[in-house]
């Protein structure tokens, strides 16, 4: 089978997009034509995501042979829970998240129920990027191998203020990425580009676990080897 030409990414927008698609052609040291833009609405919720993946999955799902084409879905985690790369939070959650149902399985779940369990048989080739908890938290990373453990929330926010007990949250995920990017004098496209492009992908998969799952699908796509460039 060829290598894949075509990439779908089904992502929040532009920047997530350019973000995804570098790590993508590093990991299978391919380049990729984009045949078209498929967008989840800002803000929309986990519900509304999985909509849209039907929706893209189900254009491919009913050819009969494989096709050079290749899938990335993109979705934050957001303190969802059962997600392998998750960590129990230090606090009691608010309300609103522990109502939250398990996303990344039931991605996984879709996926198979749409394109077979063997990632080798099917017609077209899917990885879930799924970070825990957000695009922001991969991006850190890659910025700051060393850095410690990084906050749950998008910023700071009545939710996040309920977290820490009513008082002043400590700087939240857009806080520090804002900081980084003040601090290294780049606007936000060039600091998640350079991140993507220049970062530390074996050390990314070490620390963080959502990420190493998200390689392993783009390593298994063409039976690439388990090397990262």
């Amino acid at each position: 089978m060829s290598a894949a030409k075509f990439l779908y990414i089904l992502c929040e927008g532009e920047r997530d997009e350019m973000f995804y698609e570098r790590l993508c052609e590093r990991i299978t040291g391919q380049t990729y034509i984009q045949p078209q833009d498929f967008r989840v609405r800002r803000g929309s919720n986990f519900k509304t995501a999985m909509a849209a993946a039907r929706v893209l999955i189900s254009r491919f799902k009913h050819w009969p042979e494989p096709q050079d084409v290749a899938v990335i879905i993109a979705v934050d985690n957001d303190r969802a829970p059962a997600h392998p790369g998750g960590k129990p939070a230090p606090r009691p959650l608010p309300p609103l998240d522990l109502k939250k149902s398990a996303r990344y399985p039931a991605l996984v779940e879709m996926i198979t129920a749409a394109l077979g369990p063997d990632p080798g048989n099917r017609v077209v080739n899917v990885a879930l990027a799924v970070p825990v908890e957000m695009i922001e938290s991969w991006l850190l990373m890659l910025l700051n191998p060393d850095g410690g453990e990084l906050p749950l929330f998008s910023e700071i926010s009545p939710i996040s203020r309920q977290y820490y007990g009513g008082g002043t949250p400590p700087p939240q995920l857009k806080e520090l990425r804002d900081a980084e990017a003040a601090k290294l004098g780049l606007d936000l496209d060039t600091l998640f580009y350079n991140a993507a492009d220049q970062g530390d992908l074996d050390r990314l998969a070490v620390r963080s676990e959502s990420f190493a799952l998200f390689r392993r699908d783009l390593l298994a796509w063409r039976g690439v080897g388990d090397r990262v460039p």
